[in-house]
């Protein structure tokens, strides 16, 4: 049986940034009460960034050696080198398919490039970078852009 490929990838994406946060430690240094729970984050982590992955067309295979071959050389290793990489937090490949995502923590999207085009199935996969942010710095940046168009009459 064959799945849609993006359909699974979102459902995975979700499941990975709800682990993420529920999974990530909370520092008990705060006191009872404890901290906002994206200022503890902040100070624990680096960036995290959610990388998305699909396999594209020109990697599909068109027959079973390259099929073969193409797990061998290229998927197998790739997951592998995810698998040991520390800065990979979570990840996942949707079955019978080419499509998945992980969360990694880098200091900069340039770390998180050079990790993508390390990997051996880099060529390939579509790649997605998005770096995540705490819903309460989203709110504060939406914030500002209310009072600045608000300014602007």
């Amino acid at each position: 049986m064959t799945f849609s490929g993006k359909p699974i990838a979102i459902a995975l994406t979700g499941v990975l940034v709800t682990a993420s946060a529920v999974a990530l430690p909370l520092s008990p240094a705060f006191g009872e009460g404890g901290a906002r729970r994206d200022v503890v984050l902040r100070s624990l982590v680096g960036t995290l960034y959610l990388v998305e992955f699909e396999a594209t067309q020109a990697g599909t295979p068109t027959s079973r050696e390259q099929r073969i071959e193409q797990l061998e050389k290229l998927v197998i290793p790739t997951i592998e080198s995810l698998g040991k990489d520390s800065k990979v937090r979570a990840g996942g490949i949707a079955a019978d398919t080419l499509t998945g995502a992980f969360l990694v923590e880098a200091t900069s999207e340039d770390e998180v490039n050079e990790l993508v085009r390390a990997l051996p199935a880099q060529g390939i996969m579509q790649w997605k970078m998005t770096p995540l942010e705490t819903f309460a710095k989203r709110a504060d940046i939406e914030k500002k852009l209310v009072q600045r168009l608000r300014t602007q009459k």
